[in-house]
């Protein structure tokens, strides 16, 4: 039981912390992005992999969440894979996928990981103020109406 409580008490400690990880990569555009870009926005993060049969068919309803907020600048819709920037590229030609991408991200993604093994797809928002309002992965219900709902609500505050 001692055993138990220490594991809860250690994985409370370092898994329960609501600072939002720090990054900074380079978009598949070549754009320099990090946490600072959240900042002041309604956020969608995806953890994606080329070979996730999930992920692809979230695709399409992702990609009408983004043809939604094209142009408003409250909303940003970052994927990011930990797959190479060739892999990921092959998989967009063929399934185009109208987030921002940012490639070789396993280091973050790892962080962002909820659970002991790290799941494919994971959808996070996050708020203006980079707060986790939600997530989930191993998604297998339609997803947009959530998503949207979740930003309308960030956009209004």
């Amino acid at each position: 039981m001692t055993k138990l409580f220490s594991f809860i008490i250690i994985m409370f400690l370092f898994g329960c912390s609501s600072k939002f990880p720090e990054f900074q990569y380079k978009t598949l555009d070549g754009e320099l992005i990090s946490q600072e870009n959240l900042k002041g926005k309604a956020t969608v993060l995806c953890v994606w992999a080329t070979w996730c049969g999930d992920c692809i068919r979230e695709i399409p309803e992702l990609n009408e969440l983004a043809e939604k907020y094209k142009d408003n600048d409250d909303v940003l819709l970052l994927a990011f894979s930990d797959e190479d920037e060739a892999t990921v590229r092959k998989s967009l030609a063929r399934y185009p996928f109208n987030f921002t991408h940012i490639v070789n991200s396993n280091e973050f993604s790892d962080k962002l990981k909820s659970g002991v093994v790290k799941h494919f797809p994971q959808v996070m928002v996050l708020d203006k103020d980079l707060t986790q309002v939600f997530e989930v992965t191993e998604n297998k219900e339609p997803i947009f109406n959530t998503l949207d709902n979740h930003i309308q609500e960030i956009i209004k505050k």
